[in-house]
């Protein structure tokens, strides 16, 4: 059993109907004492108005999470509920990840042409503007100043604009590139109050990023180049790619130390991916598409160090839902994650 580490229990409901409120929950789980009652409920949607069809639910006792466990596969209406427990970490994850997709709905905040603005590519899936603000310790952001970018679908971007009070402080801000949030390294691009300027211009004209360039938690990412068709059909004819060597259409970049799941359920998430695999923490997940745009059922996942992918591999054949799932390595001892870039304008 999963346990919180941090004397919480909490526990997360799959499957609920699109419908469901909190007190639909607070039925369903009739007989658990849920701390603060309505309070400690917390329905998520994968973008403003569309329901995840989970939530995250904290009782106030571990027999309170036996009592939830004993419920799952119960129906809600004509549906069958999973029930987990988790922690608060995959919460807070999931949480942070819901109002960064909200956030990326608002309007950019105004640029005025004195002040100095980066952006970031690579961001962890579910970083906070806070988060944001704490990797430029030291530098100091404008009110107001970080705006977390979303995809076409709602979805995070694993991009944002920071805004800086004035030209020095972008520039210093170069200084952080390549740093990490978590285990992932950022990348900081000095940009411009005219580029900030044309994509709102964009954006109010209907433009959503991520219909034409990959996005870290959609079909492709930063590091697309490294895996055959970026993602696309080519992974779905993949015959050879295995445990017995680098085949069918991936190229190990140097340092990648990557797991290829194959068998995922098609609703599969990348919060999905990412609990399936705890306590390892991948540092980018990367769901395959088909050539119609589907989920192919596949998806490579990046680690932070051999170490970390090998005890990745003792998930194989574990389920997600009711799939058992298969894991191929792709990974080499005593590689590293390098850059030899310098600096430059995005």
């Amino acid at each position: 059993m999963l346990g919180s580490g941090d004397g919480s229990h909490i526990v997360k409901l799959r499957g609920l109907p699109f419908s469901t409120t909190v007190e639909d929950v607070l039925d369903f789980l009739n007989g658990v004492n849920v701390l603060n009652e309505k309070e400690g409920v917390h329905l998520t949607e994968i973008r403003p108005g569309r329901p995840s069809g989970e939530c995250f639910v904290e009782v106030e006792s571990q027999e309170d999470v036996d009592e939830a466990l004993k419920k799952d596969k119960e129906n809600m209406g004509s549906r069958y509920i999973e029930v987990f427990s988790t922690d608060r970490q995959d919460m807070e994850w999931a949480l942070n990840a819901m109002r960064q997709s909200e956030n990326g709905e608002d309007t950019l905040p105004n640029v005025g042409d004195d002040m100095g603005v980066v952006k970031l590519r690579g961001l962890p899936f579910g970083c906070s503007k806070d988060e944001v603000v704490h990797f430029f310790e030291g530098i100091t952001v404008a009110p107001d100043g970080v705006h977390l970018l979303s995809d076409h679908t709602g979805r995070a971007s694993g991009e944002a604009y920071v805004y800086f009070v004035d030209k020095q402080g972008a520039q210093d801000a170069l200084s952080r590139d390549r740093a990490k949030i978590g285990h992932r390294y950022i990348e900081v691009f000095l940009s411009s109050p005219d580029e900030v300027r044309a994509y709102a211009s964009r954006m109010d004209n209907g433009f959503r990023p991520g219909r034409n360039r990959p996005t870290p938690y959609d079909r492709n990412d930063r590091f697309g180049s490294r895996f055959g068709s970026r993602g696309r059909s080519s992974f779905g004819r993949v015959g050879s790619y295995g445990r017995g060597g680098g085949g069918g259409g991936l190229r190990r970049g140097a340092g990648v130390h990557c797991v290829h799941m194959r068998g995922l359920p098609f609703k599969a998430s990348p919060q999905d991916i990412a609990y399936f695999f705890k306590p390892v923490r991948p540092v980018n997940i990367n769901i395959l598409y088909d050539s119609s745009g589907r989920p192919s059922g596949e998806a490579d996942v990046e680690f932070d160090c051999h170490e970390d992918a090998i005890r990745a591999m003792r998930r194989d054949k574990s389920n997600m839902e009711h799939r058992y799932i298969e894991l191929f390595l792709n990974s080499s001892p005593g590689a590293s994650f390098k850059s030899n870039r310098s600096y430059r304008t995005y």
